[in-house]
């Protein structure tokens, strides 16, 4: 923890030494939580909910329109669960939750440290696609390089091989490229995306679970038809030899959207879903119901704005997986204007956790995330 920030700011460091008489502009965010959860088993327990991150950014303007930045996530407290808050040592909730260090003008940004991955944040798909699974970014260490050109935009990225996200010893070495591709042309909007296989040994429960080592391959190509909206997708697994091919469409009346898609799986069931949404004013609801590999996930999900402060959500979600996210909640949230706001929710997972395994409660119901049990919550954002 102390080497990493260490690195980090030595890397700042040397940022703003480098600009030499220009002036750093530093700015100030951040968000602190206190609120207390009835339920056992959310993270390490029910209790008190006690977090606080706090975000600096330094940026300098250079010459030829170049703008250098430098920015930290920075935990201060991070406490969900347990009778009370720990202060025996809060210097063990202290760490760098994430950094990133950029160079950047109008026309592209080259950005190291705790990154996006350009194929999973550019894809766009053509529904639920089992073979579109690009390794998802969750705090790895990488460098991504972003580029535009009148209606192209472009990105590629790689992964640094550390000891935290290894079986075994980090070898240091950038893994993994990715690329990806979209463009406006002629009224066709056209998305490429493609990683390579991993060569180095990674450990998903180590770190990242949403890491995948496999070669992919991904197009999409989506248009409008009298105010239709249509995709068609193709993606294929390279190493798993899979494929998947997909046809999303989309339309809009007034205040009611429809929606549905379906996908052809070389492997295992076809994918398919079907949804409406309905908003006008203060009511906002969607109902949906899809079949992944062959189990249902059906869902009404509202919300109501009481007020221009007050805000009411609301959904039932009925999950055939119990690992998953099915379930029933209810929330309020008010506006205390400033940037803070107070939460009262109620939720009754399905997975409401294993007896005894701290976290296996689903803390993550529907569109609001609300966590299991009755939780009250005063957030304030700065």
């Amino acid at each position: 923890m102390e080497q990493r920030m260490y690195r980090i700011l030595l890397a700042t460091t040397a940022l703003v030494s480098f600009t030499g008489a220009a002036a750093a502009e530093i700015t100030w965010s951040g968000e602190v939580a206190l609120g207390y959860n009835d339920e056992e088993l959310v993270e390490d327990g029910e209790g008190v909910i006690a977090t606080a991150e706090i975000v600096p950014n330094l940026s300098v303007e250079l010459d030829y329109g170049l703008t250098a930045e430098a920015e930290a996530t920075i935990l201060l407290l991070d406490q969900e669960g347990g009778s009370g808050v720990d202060t025996d040592d809060l210097s063990e909730d202290f760490e760098a939750e994430s950094y990133i260090l950029s160079l950047s003008n109008e026309f592209f940004g080259l950005s190291f440290g705790t990154v996006d991955f350009a194929p999973d944040s550019m894809w766009k798909s053509a529904g639920d696609m089992e073979s579109d699974g690009f390794s998802e970014a969750d705090g790895e260490t990488g460098v991504l390089l972003t580029g535009s050109y009148g209606p192209v935009m472009a990105g590629v990225s790689s992964v640094l091989h550390t000891d935290d996200f290894s079986t075994g010893t980090g070898s240091g070495d950038f893994d993994q490229l990715g690329v990806a591709v979209n463009a406006e042309l002629e009224g066709f909007d056209i998305s490429l995306a493609y990683q390579e296989e991993a060569e180095n040994d990674f450990d998903p429960a180590n770190n990242n679970d949403d890491f995948e080592p496999n070669e992919i391959l991904a197009l999409s190509v989506g248009t409008t038809f009298e105010g239709l909206d249509v995709r068609l997708g193709y993606a294929s697994d390279e190493t798993a030899d899979e494929n998947s091919t997909g046809l999303e469409l989309g339309y809009a009346i007034q205040d009611v959207s429809l929606g549905g898609y379906f996908v052809s799986e070389s492997e295992g069931d076809d994918n398919w879903g079907v949804s409406a949404g309905y908003e006008s004013g203060p009511i906002a609801v969607e109902a949906y119901v899809t079949d992944e590999q062959g189990a249902y996930l059906n869902g009404v999900e509202g919300s109501y704005a009481v007020t221009d402060r007050l805000i009411v959500r609301a959904g039932v979600i009925d999950d055939e997986d119990p690992a998953d996210d099915g379930g029933s909640y209810i929330g309020g949230e008010y506006d205390l204007g400033n940037g803070a706001s107070f939460l009262v929710s109620y939720a009754d997972a399905d997975n409401d956790g294993t007896p005894g395994e701290a976290g296996s409660a689903e803390d993550e119901l529907g569109a609001p995330e609300y966590k299991h049990g009755l939780t009250a919550l005063l957030t304030l954002e700065f």
